[in-house]
């Protein structure tokens, strides 16, 4: 089932750049971000909305009598079963399926800017499951271009169940306004959002919108007639808000509820960020997160020098400690580590090295440098006893074990599914997570194949991990 694709796209200024003239003749690659996002509908299916942006300069421009310049470019579109993807510019598989014939128009190409962009939108109802989202703009041989396709493995989330707690996925836009333009394509719930499909901000579009919808909150709290919504900005490697960066918002319950807002990233150093979303009872225990990564170029910004590492590595606890110790972190921080840091790893031979690169590795995650405790750090290791405390087997460690390592890189999970019993089935569990920054909600399946308590990892939807199209047939015994 689809809805009808919209009539017309509109026209999106970034101003991220200087003029930069387009020759009508040219035949560019077409430059194209690809995003989506998914709400509630209704018991059975979801609301999937698909946004596209085209780089103006980048489009097929041709004189038109009537408009001055058009341009018109095919794009197939499907959502694809079991997040496997059909044969190239074919549908085969689909679940659902577009073809769209967008037209784009302008009085004069030479008025284009680098960062400006022309938005599309299209909607359509799926049921809740794990997918794979296709672009493919046909290959054109009288402007010699090749075929363009785009994948994007996406989770279609589940909002119907009404005794749990849910959020929608969160859509970041350089625009979002009160509206009564119910005609208008980018209309939602009296706003008007323009959606920024590459998640780039800064340098003129200095304020980061979002929106998302709540559902069920009456389930925060029995009786209660309101919740708490703390939306906030975070350093791509910390989840704790940054300064001045967070809003705590009391909502009445309803559902569903609209929840949009923005903040200004006028400030930020060029570099990556996540948006989160929190919804909390009164206690402040967190019901439903979500999060979206987005990107800030602000090349006026200067990076603040890092905080002074500490005083004397001598007489620092990291000086004496001992050689197992240190081989033991090495092995435990590469499961949070960064690539370039792991890199860096690889090359240290010297005990005193890793020692200090060890020391510079906490301190560069302390989210609090001028307290004497470094929480991120406890964190980390309370998550490594955690794991060694349930998940320790005769042949490893806990925090070594496939459940104990993803823990530790994620958090603890929303839920746990066991299903140990079963004569059909290998002993297995299945763990869903309702947010895990950049990807949101997840799921890992961890099977005991051999019989021997050892749950390996056998699928998961995140990005990185191992994944299985058939990892249900691989729980049959």
């Amino acid at each position: 089932m689809r809805f009808s694709s919209l009539l017309f796209a509109v026209a999106l200024l970034l101003g991220l750049g200087a003029a930069a003239p387009m020759q009508a003749q040219q035949a560019l690659p077409i430059q194209v971000d690809l995003d989506q996002a998914s709400f509630a509908y209704d018991a059975s299916q979801s609301l999937v909305e698909i946004y596209l942006s085209f780089e103006a300069i980048t489009l097929p421009f041709v004189a038109d009598p009537d408009y001055g310049y058009r341009a018109t470019v095919p794009v197939n579109l499907s959502i694809l079963r079991g997040g496997t993807a059909s044969l190239p510019g074919t549908s085969d598989g689909a679940l659902w399926a577009d073809s769209l014939a967008l037209s784009f128009v302008v009085a004069d190409t030479s008025a284009f800017v680098t960062g400006q962009h022309y938005l599309h939108q299209v909607r359509a109802l799926v049921e809740p499951g794990e997918y794979r989202l296709q672009l493919v703009i046909p290959a054109d041989e009288a402007l010699a271009r090749t075929e363009l396709m785009l994948r994007k493995d996406i989770v279609v989330g589940d909002f119907s169940d009404p005794a749990l707690v849910g959020l929608s996925d969160l859509t970041l836009a350089s625009q979002i306004s009160p509206s009564e333009l119910r005609d208008d394509p980018f209309y939602k719930n009296g706003l008007l959002i323009r959606p920024n499909a590459n998640q780039l901000f800064g340098n003129g579009l200095n304020r980061v919108f979002y929106y998302a919808e709540s559902y069920h909150a009456d389930q925060i709290a029995a009786g209660a007639d309101q919740y708490t919504v703390l939306a906030y900005i975070s350093a791509a490697n910390q989840s704790q808000p940054m300064a001045d960066l967070q809003r705590r918002m009391e909502r009445a319950v309803r559902s569903p509820d609209v929840l949009a807002g923005s903040f200004n990233v006028t400030t930020l150093p060029s570099g990556s960020y996540f948006l989160r979303i929190v919804l909390l009872n009164d206690a402040s225990e967190a019901f439903a997160e979500q999060s979206r990564k987005f990107f800030v170029y602000n090349p006026g910004v200067q990076v603040e020098a890092p905080v002074a590492m500490e005083a004397n590595f001598e007489t620092s606890s990291y000086a004496s400690m001992p050689v197992e110790e240190v081989e033991q972190q090495f092995d435990q921080i590469e499961l949070i580590a960064a690539e370039p840091e792991i890199r860096r790893m690889g090359r240290l031979v010297d005990l005193d090295e890793k020692r200090r690169f060890l020391m510079e590795f906490w301190q560069a995650r302390d989210p609090n440098p001028g307290t004497p405790e470094n929480e991120y750090q406890q964190e980390f290791f309370s998550l490594v006893q955690y794991a060694n405390d349930r998940y320790s087997t005769t042949f490893d460690e806990g925090w070594k074990t496939d459940r104990g390592r993803t823990i530790i890189k994620y958090g603890r999970p929303t839920s746990i599914e066991p299903n140990l019993y079963s004569r059909e089935l290998v002993p297995h569990e299945l763990w869903n997570y309702n947010n895990i920054p950049g990807e949101g909600q997840a799921q890992f399946v961890f099977a005991d194949r051999s019989g021997f308590g050892e749950f390996d990892m056998i699928h998961s939807t995140v990005a990185g991990e191992r994944k299985m199209a058939n990892w249900q047939t691989e729980l049959r015994r």
